[in-house]
């Protein structure tokens, strides 16, 4: 393996583990009571230039490996939005179960989060999950394969 396929690896493999570390470690589960505030935000600044390392790499290495067969671009072009279609369908069902878990949304006085916002210690992990994870490599992959296609002129 040459250098940058290994630099990516580790940039990827570290950023799952921020993504986890959020979603796992520094997200208050519904049922805890939390006056602690939201410790997830020193972590999330310390792995943000991981994230936007990962996102990097991945852009280059998709833009610099894109194949010279259309047929196979497009067939992974067209694979990469019916995922994304899919991620963004299961997100949107772990929100709606997180916020019936929460009693409901910041404005309902029932709610657990209520007055708290949208970015707390119990909303971490709508932001950083394995769903918004996945979906923001894949998102970066399609953007590589476009500006790709945009280079080389593959129609």
């Amino acid at each position: 393996m040459n250098k940058k396929l290994i630099f990516w690896v580790l940039c990827f493999l570290f950023s799952f583990f921020g993504f986890y570390l959020i979603e796992h470690l520094f997200t208050v589960k519904p049922q805890v009571i939390s006056g602690n505030g939201n410790l997830g935000i020193l972590v999330i600044l310390l792995f943000t230039p991981v994230f936007i390392s990962s996102w990097v790499y991945t852009f280059k290495l998709v833009k610099a490996k894109i194949v010279k067969d259309s047929k196979m671009t497009i067939a992974i072009l067209v694979f990469s939005l019916a995922c994304c279609v899919l991620l963004m369908i299961e997100m949107n069902d772990y929100t709606g179960e997180l916020i019936t878990a929460l009693g409901g949304t910041p404005d309902n006085p029932e709610s657990r989060i209520y007055r708290f916002g949208w970015f707390n210690q119990y909303t971490n992990s709508l932001y950083f999950n394995v769903y918004t994870f996945f979906l923001s490599h894949i998102i970066t992959v399609i953007l590589g394969i476009l500006s790709a296609m945009r280079r080389k002129k593959i129609h």
